[in-house]
């Protein structure tokens, strides 16, 4: 590959995803979710987390483009150690601090990237129809596991404050399945999660869909077994620079949603937020 147009192995994976065999489609969905182990795992191992063969994890790397399975591992390599997995390669000098900056300075700017890359992964059309399926909902259930949890919880929090109710599921417990099972239509089932996604948020997302409920997603990649399990996906970045992935992008976005209900009728929405808040100084709740 050309030293003057570097690509991202995630780009050439999602370009070519649809033309891949069976056996390739396993590869690159490996190496989308597993990016940091790429780099340091060899053909035959690479071919064993796809079940297939290491002459395959050769060969489709050439068909990337790459000279051979090596160049494909520094590629994946060059893409974690810069933290971009959803954003172009860059250099230290393009990423706008230098690699001896404070960590505080460094992290927080890797967020703010994210933040550009999430605004960039999502087309004002399709954000403006997610806030009004929200808006038009009779009752929402946010489905967050693990790490997504906490943004099924905001989604919950800034939800109910604007009189949607809204029930943040973190688990798989049986009162968390008689609330899915009684999801329907006009109900919206909100499902998140990145990477491969949780298996109890991909089922909530089928059973959803089965009864006639709207189902949203929001994942940080569209090879990701949850994006294609929605009426609509957003995308959010959770890249960062350390070893826990960043919620920055996801947690903007809903916000982002509540925002956009709100601007539809701020009378009606600063209503309710000021009942709700109202009673609780009364009650003492707030002190």
């Amino acid at each position: 590959m050309e030293d003057a147009k570097p690509r991202r192995v995630s780009d050439l994976l999602r370009e070519g995803f649809d033309g891949f065999s069976r056996s390739q489609k396993a590869i690159a969905r490996y190496i989308i979710d597993h990016l940091e182990e790429v780099g340091y795992l060899s053909a035959e191992e690479l071919g064993r987390k796809g079940a297939t063969s290491s002459s395959t994890v050769v060969r489709f790397a050439q068909s990337l483009g790459f000279v051979g399975y090596p160049e494909l591992q520094k590629a994946a390599r060059d893409e974690y150690r810069l933290g971009a997995t959803a954003r172009p390669v860059m250099h230290d000098d393009q990423l706008g601090f230098s690699i001896e900056e404070d960590i505080l300075t460094r992290s927080l700017k890797t967020d703010a990237l994210s933040l550009e890359e999430t605004i960039s992964k999502n087309t004002l059309e399709r954000f403006n129809r997610a806030a009004h399926y929200l808006a038009e909902a009779k009752q929402v259930l946010v489905v967050g596991m693990h790490e997504a949890s906490v943004v099924a919880q905001h989604a919950s929090y800034v939800f109910e404050l604007l009189g949607i109710p809204c029930l943040a599921v973190t688990d798989s417990t049986e009162s968390n399945v008689a609330r899915l099972s009684r999801l329907g239509k006009g109900d919206l089932l909100l499902a998140v999660g990145f990477r491969r996604a949780h298996s109890v948020t991909i089922s909530f997302a089928e059973k959803a869909e089965e009864q006639g409920a709207t189902v949203m997603v929001i994942t940080d990649n569209s090879l990701s077994e949850l994006a294609d399990k929605g009426d609509l996906t957003l995308y959010a970045d959770i890249d960062s620079t350390f070893f826990a992935h960043s919620l920055v992008g996801p947690i903007s976005l809903v916000s982002a949603l509540a925002a956009a209900i709100y601007s539809q009728d701020r009378d009606l929405y600063d209503s309710r937020v000021r009942a709700v808040r109202d009673r609780a100084a009364e009650s003492g709740w707030l002190r």
